[in-house]
């Protein structure tokens, strides 16, 4: 996802995406509870999948446009699917705290237009409550 209006910014030698991601790295870095931080880990929300082609209805063979013989199809290379990329996403942070609860987190200046979608998807596989950080004057707002 896009950042919008952000400025790339090194933290600890550490280069992030954002001023506000990098300022919440600190915090995170000077929570005594935090045991380990983990940047930018890395979820499949949809596995990678095939459909049929619908130039060669799945057949895997298509007529030529100058002989009308049947050939390989083009779209499918012959295999009569399509493949489907896996719909990944990464989060800023995966924490985990000296108790051994981990959060996944991520730190939003502006959630675009399809953030809700990918929030949902992610809580629904993982079955845990995807944070998201804002910065507020005088510290940080979880919602």
């Amino acid at each position: 996802m896009g950042k919008i209006n952000s400025k790339k910014t090194i933290v600890g030698g550490i280069v992030f995406d954002s001023q506000t991601e990098g300022q919440y790295y600190q915090y995170l870095t000077n929570d005594p509870n935090v045991k380990h931080i983990e940047l930018q880990p890395k979820y499949t929300l949809l596995e990678a999948f095939k459909i049929s082609c619908s130039k060669c209805i799945g057949e895997g063979k298509t007529p030529s446009p100058k002989t009308n013989r049947m050939i390989k199809c083009r779209t499918c290379e012959g295999t009569g699917k399509k493949s489907r990329q896996p719909w990944t996403y990464k989060a800023d942070f995966k924490v985990t705290y000296m108790n051994g609860n981990e959060e996944v987190i991520d730190v939003k200046g502006f959630a675009n237009e399809r953030f809700p979608l990918v929030k949902k998807m992610w809580e629904r596989k993982y079955g845990q409550e995807l944070i998201v950080v804002k910065k507020v004057k005088g510290g940080w707002k979880r919602g």
